[in-house]
């Protein structure tokens, strides 16, 4: 009985992350995209590479830009990963 439960569960996990990866995700997503992005991901939710910045001073400048275009606040992070600034939510 518990067998049984767990395999219906894990069938209903299973086609709620095909769903919403397929209404959510980016249909042109490259194929090494994860649906579960770490930080530590150099792909944007759409598949696409992080843009990488050399500097705090100019990822901070484009976090101002883009929140002033988008409405939404962005800021400069430092990766990690590859040492460099990225922009994010």
């Amino acid at each position: 009985m518990v067998t049984a439960v767990v395999l219906v569960v894990v069938a209903a996990v299973l086609i709620f992350v095909f769903y919403w990866s397929g209404r959510h995700g980016d249909p042109n997503r490259s194929v090494g995209t994860s649906l579960h992005r770490g930080a530590s991901a150099h792909t944007t939710r759409n598949g696409r590479a992080k843009k990488a910045y050399p500097d705090r001073e100019a990822a901070e400048a484009q976090a101002r830009s883009m929140t002033k275009r988008d409405g939404a606040p962005m800021s400069a992070y430092k990766c990690g990963t590859c040492d460099k600034w990225h922009v994010g939510h």
